[in-house]
């Protein structure tokens, strides 16, 4: 049995919609963060970087949600294309997201949760500015008409859709000014293994 220690985030999210997508049999374990669950000696056993998600299968334990992905397409075939060119791409893109998108997006949210007077706002330029660019980067992938990024669907497109989902439902004015980027996203939204991922944990 494979094991998903989790939590309702996207770099959590990214995982379940592997596990949806390749039709594995899985086990959800939720992490309360509020409770700082992930600070606790028994999952710093698992990850000594306390953060999630963590993957066990058949006792090997797995952190680093690119990891995780990488492993599960490796191990359960699919997810990554089968022509070495395709799936470098695949990685190439995965990587992006983990060294671009998710950390700027993360911490523009972050300045943009706190209350109005704590705000930095030379911060929210930064990371702003950045998101944009890399939005940017996004939209000439895929100015080609290409489907997906790698050109098939893969852990390239998953490790985005989770970071990128909420700036959808908010209308972000950065990601709708970029139709197809939205055109891209709309298409990984609608599988409904990602439907049925993105609403895990329940």
């Amino acid at each position: 049995m494979i094991v998903l220690h989790t939590a309702a985030t996207p770099n959590g999210r990214k995982i379940s919609i592997a596990l949806e997508e390749l039709d594995l049999p899985y086990e959800v374990r939720s992490v309360n963060l509020g409770e700082e669950a992930q600070l606790r000696p028994e999952f710093l056993a698992l990850n000594p970087n306390h953060k999630i998600p963590v993957l066990e299968d058949d006792g090997l334990v797995i952190w680093e949600s690119g990891a995780i992905l990488l492993h599960l397409a490796e191990k359960y075939g699919g997810l990554l294309p089968k022509d070495p060119a395709g799936r470098m791409a695949a990685i190439q893109y995965a990587f992006f997201q983990t060294g671009g998108i998710g950390p700027n997006l993360g911490r523009l949210a972050a300045q943009i949760r706190r209350p109005e007077a704590e705000r930095n706002q030379e911060m929210i330029e930064i990371f702003s500015g950045e998101m944009d660019r890399l939005l940017g980067v996004l939209d000439r992938i895929l100015e080609d008409g290409r489907e997906y990024l790698a050109g098939e669907y893969s852990i390239g497109d998953i490790m985005h859709v989770g970071w990128l989902h909420p700036m959808l439902n908010l209308k972000a004015p950065m990601l709708m000014n970029r139709p197809r980027v939205v055109d891209w996203l709309e298409r990984i939204i609608a599988r409904p293994a990602v439907q049925r991922g993105l609403a895990v944990p329940s």
